[in-house]
C-alpha cells in the first residue's frame, strides 16, 4: 500500500472546537486508558452516500475531535452534542454507542477499512468499517427475522448490515429471484472484527464464524457454504426457478454476541475474483482475462501500466451482463510472466530468469507449478506469494528443488514475529542460499490441495542479499504535554547482515519527538522514546516506525541503503486472561492528551558506565496528577505475563531481583537495579528509559516513560 503523506493520508476529522466547549464536563476518569474500540453498526456504507453509524466503545468516546482510516477518502465526524459515560463493565460487554456521521467518496476503493479515534483524552483501539458498492440495508428494528416466515425483505443488490446478538440467531432476509438468475453472497464478519482488541465472548467463542445458507422456494437448500475467505462465507449459484429465496445467517455454533455485527454482499452482478494476469511491469501491455463468475464468453482486455502508476490498483471489468465489483491489479518494475498450466511437474517447469513476476494459477486440486532457474553458488534468493492479501483463496506453500528432484527448503504462513503468540500470513515467503551453481525450481501450491480457475496467486522472485525485518511495541502511544511513552523496537536479521539500524517515528504530531535511537551492531532491540514538549497542543496522528541501514552484498561494489516500514501488530484478548495473541494490522497512532494518571517520571543518573560483573542503582522519581492514587509497576521490558514483547537491555543486562518495581497509592519513589553479566555486550550511550505503567484492568495498562539514561557497558579486560 502506498501512503502519500507523513501521517499516512489517513483522513483528519476535527469537530468544531466551539461544539467541545459546550460540552457537560464528565467525572475524571479514576485510571485513564486508550479507547477500547468494539463493532460499528451499521458496519458498511456505500460509495458516494453519507450515513449514521454507531461505534461501540467500552470507554467514552466524549471530545472525539479526530478520526482515522488506513486509506485516505472517507470523512467520519463525531454527531454526539452531550456527554456520555461508557463504562467498562465486563471483557464480554460490547460497549456504549456513539454516533457517527460518515461519507464516502463516489470513486473510494471498496474494501475493509481500520478505524481509528482520538479524545481530548486517549487514542483509540482498531474497529472496522466496510465500504462496499451496494446499497446498505439494515436489518429490521425487531429482529423478527429469525425463520424464513418473518424473513426481512430486502431487494438485490444489496448490503445487508446486521447483528447475530443471542445465542442461537438466525437472521434471514427474502428476495425475489428467477430462474437461470446468477446470484452471489459473501459474509463480512471476521473480517470487519478481525482486529478489534476485545471480541471475546466465552472461551472459545471469539469472532463470529458464519455459516451462510440459501434457501429456494420449495424450502430446499439451494447454496451453502461456512468458510472461504478465512471463517467468512461465499457462494455463487444459479437459481433453478421463479420465486421467493431466503438468504440464512448464523454462527456455526449457534453461538451470538452483540459484537457479531457483519454485512452480506448480496448481488446478481457478475463477480470479479481476479484480473489474469495479477501484474503487469511497468510502461508495458498485457491481454488480462476477467477470473470469477459471470464472464461466458467474455474476451481479455488489454491495459497499459503507467510508468507512474503505484503497486496497487483498483479495476473493474465491464462484463456483457454488467460492471463488476472491484479487484486489485498490480504494478511492478520487473519483467513479468504469465502461465495458467502446462508446468505441472519439474520436468514441465517454465524456465524464467530472475528477478521477475510471475502471476500463475493452481486450476486442480492437488496440483501444482514449477518454473526453473538458474542460481550461483553463495547467492541468496527471495521468493513471495501474494494470494491471500488480495482476496483470493490460495494458501500457498514455496518448495525449493534441485535437478535430481530433492527438496531443498519449503515456506508455508510468513511469520513476523518469532516471540511467542506470533501472527502469521498465509501468503508465503522464502529465501534460499544457493548451495552450489545450476539449475533449481521453485514451486507453489496450495496448503490443503484445494485448486481451480479461482486459485490465482503472483510469485515475485528476485535476488536477495543483507536485509532486516523490522517489527515491535508500537500500536498506540498517548502522551500528556511535558511527559514521555516507551515503545520497543525489534529487527529479525536475515542473510548475515549484521549492522547498525537507525531508527525513526514518521508523522508524528508537533510537539512530539523521538529520542535518536540506533540498535548497535550484535543487538537485536532497543527503546524508542517519545517525549511531548510541555507546550505540545492536543492532537494526534498515524505515524510509520522506520529502519534504515547500509549492506553491501553480492555483486554490491558499494554499500546501498535499507529501508524497512516496521511490521504492526495489536493486541487481541482471548479466552482465558492470559490468552493474548498479535495479530497484523496496518495502523499505528500517537496521540497528545489532556493530563494523565502520571505527570512526570524521572530517572537519574542520567548516564550509566557498567563494567562485567557489576550492578548499578537507578533512582525512579514519580510525580502523581492530583487526586490520582493508582498502584504504578516499573520495568525495563514489555511483559505479559510471562512473555516478553519488548526489551531494551542489551543482551547480559538485567533487571535485579533486588529492584523495587512496586509503588503503591502513597509512594513517589523507588530503586531500580541493574546488574552486568561477566560476558555483557559491550555498547557505548544507548537510550534506555524506565517505563512505568498504570493499569486499568489486567490487560490494559497505560504506559510511560522516565527520562532518558544514555547506558554503556564496558568491554571485558
Amino acid at each position: 500500500m502506498h501512503l502519500k503523506s507523513s501521517r499516512l493520508c489517513a483522513l483528519t476529522t476535527l469537530v468544531s472546537l466551539l461544539a467541545v466547549e459546550f460540552f457537560i464536563p464528565h467525572a475524571v476518569e479514576a485510571k485513564i486508558g486508550f479507547r477500547q474500540l468494539t463493532s460499528i453498526h451499521p458496519v458498511a456504507v456505500q460509495r458516494g452516500t453519507s450515513r449514521q453509524v454507531r461505534v461501540r466503545s467500552n470507554f467514552t468516546l466524549d471530545n472525539t475531535y479526530a478520526t482515522f482510516f488506513d486509506r485516505p477518502g472517507i470523512a467520519m465526524k463525531y454527531a454526539e452534542t452531550k456527554p456520555i459515560k461508557a463504562p467498562r463493565t465486563s471483557r464480554s460487554a460490547v460497549g456504549t454507542p456513539f454516533r457517527f456521521d460518515v461519507t464516502v467518496p463516489s470513486d473510494q476503493p471498496t474494501g475493509v477499512y481500520e478505524v481509528r479515534v482520538a479524545t481530548d483524552q486517549a487514542v483509540s483501539s482498531i474497529s472496522h468499517l466496510l465500504v462496499t458498492d451496494y446499497p446498505v440495508i439494515e436489518e429490521a428494528a425487531d429482529k423478527k427475522n429469525n425463520t424464513p416466515e418473518t424473513a426481512q425483505t430486502v431487494s438485490i443488490p444489496a448490503a445487508i448490515c446486521g447483528v447475530c446478538e443471542k445465542d442461537e440467531d438466525i437472521d434471514c432476509f427474502r428476495f425475489k429471484g428467477a430462474r437461470g438468475q446468477k446470484i452471489t453472497a459473501q459474509v463480512y464478519a471476521q473480517r470487519v472484527t478481525e482486529c478489534i482488541h476485545i471480541m471475546v465472548v466465552k472461551h472459545p467463542v471469539y469472532h463470529m464464524n458464519p455459516i451462510l445458507t440459501l434457501v429456494g422456494p420449495s424450502g430446499q437448500i439451494v447454496a451453502e457454504n461456512d468458510n472461504f475467505y478465512g471463517g467468512d462465507s461465499f457462494f455463487n449459484c444459479e437459481l433453478p426457478e421463479d420465486g421467493d429465496y431466503v438468504v440464512k445467517i448464523r454462527d456455526v455454533r449457534f453461538a451470538g454476541n452483540k459484537k457479531f455485527s457483519y454485512c452480506i454482499e448480496l448481488s446478481d452482478r457478475p463477480f470479479l475474483k481476479a484480473m489474469f494476469p495479477l501484474a503487469i511491469q511497468q510502461g508495458k501491455q498485457a491481454k488480462c482475462q476477467p477470473v470469477g463468475y459471470g464472464f461466458e464468453g467474455s474476451k481479455p482486455i488489454q491495459l497499459t501500466a503507467s510508468k507512474n502508476i503505484g503497486n496497487w490498483n483498483p479495476i473493474r471489468y465491464q462484463a456483457q451482463s454488467g460492471l463488476t465489483n472491484q479487484v486489485a491489479l498490480l504494478t511492478s518494475p520487473l519483467p513479468q510472466y504469465a502461465v495458467k498450466e502446462g508446468n505441472e511437474t519439474q520436468a514441465t517447469a517454465t524456465k524464467v530468469n530472475l528477478p521477475c513476476g510471475i502471476s500463475g494459477c493452481i486450476t486442480k486440486p492437488d496440483g501444482a507449478q514449477f518454473y526453473s532457474f538458474e542460481a550461483k553458488k553463495g547467492q541468496y534468493y527471495q521468493f513471495e506469494v501474494e494470494a491471500h492479501r488480495h482476496g483470493l483463496p490460495l494458501d500457498s506453500l514455496i518448495e525449493i528443488y534441485n535437478e535430481k528432484g530433492s527438496k531443498l527448503a519449503e515456506a508455508d504462513d510468513t511469520s513476523t514475529n518469532p516471540h511467542a503468540y506470533a501472527w502469521t500470513a498465509k501468503d508465503s515467503q522464502l529465501r534460499f542460499l544457493a548451495p552450489a551453481d545450476g539449475r533449481y525450481y521453485v514451486s507453489v501450491r496450495d496448503m490443503n490441495g484445494r485448486g481451480g480457475d479461482h486459485f490465482v496467486y503472483y510469485l515475485k522472485a528476485k535476488l536477495d542479499g543483507p536485509d532486516f525485518d523490522l517489527y515491535g511495541e508500537y500500536y498506540y502511544a498517548m502522551l500528556a504535554p511535558g511527559t514521555r511513552m516507551l515503545w520497543f523496537a525489534h529487527v529479525r536479521r536475515l542473510n548475515g547482515f549484521n549492522g547498525p539500524v537507525k531508527l525513526d517515528v514518521e508523522g508524528l504530531p508537533k510537539g512530539v519527538t523521538l529520542t535518536p535511537a540506533t540498535i548497535p551492531a550484535g543487538m537485536n532491540h532497543c527503546a524508542l522514546i517519545l517525549t511531548a514538549a510541555k507546550d505540545a497542543k492536543i492532537d494526534a496522528g498515524l505515524v510509520r516506525v522506520v529502519g534504515k541501514a547500509s549492506v553491501t552484498g553480492p555483486g554490491d561494489s558499494t554499500p546501498r541503503e535499507l529501508k524497512r516500514y516496521g511490521m504492526v501488530t495489536c493486541e487481541l484478548q482471548q479466552g482465558g486472561g492470559s490468552a493474548q495473541i498479535r495479530w497484523p494490522c496496518k495502523t499505528q497512532i500517537v496521540g497528545v492528551t489532556k493530563p494523565l494518571d502520571l505527570v512526570t517520571v524521572e530517572a537519574s543518573p542520567a548516564v550509566i558506565n557498567l563494567k562485567p560483573g557489576e550492578k548499578t542503582e537507578i533512582t525512579v522519581k514519580i510525580t502523581r496528577q492530583k487526586g490520582k492514587s493508582n498502584p504504578v509497576t516499573l520495568a525495563m521490558s514489555h511483559m505479559y505475563y510471562t512473555t516478553s514483547y519488548g526489551n531494551q537491555l542489551p543482551p547480559g543486562v538485567t533487571l535485579s531481583s533486588e529492584s523495587r518495581t512496586q509503588l503503591k497509592g502513597n509512594e513517589t519513589e523507588a530503586k531500580i537495579i541493574l546488574e552486568a553479566s561477566k560476558t555483557a555486550k559491550p555498547v557505548k550511550n544507548l537510550p534506555v528509559a524506565i517505563m512505568a505503567r498504570v493499569y486499568v484492568s489486567y490487560n490494559i495498562s497505560t504506559n510511560y516513560a522516565s527520562t532518558p539514561i544514555s547506558l554503556s557497558v564496558n568491554p571485558a579486560k
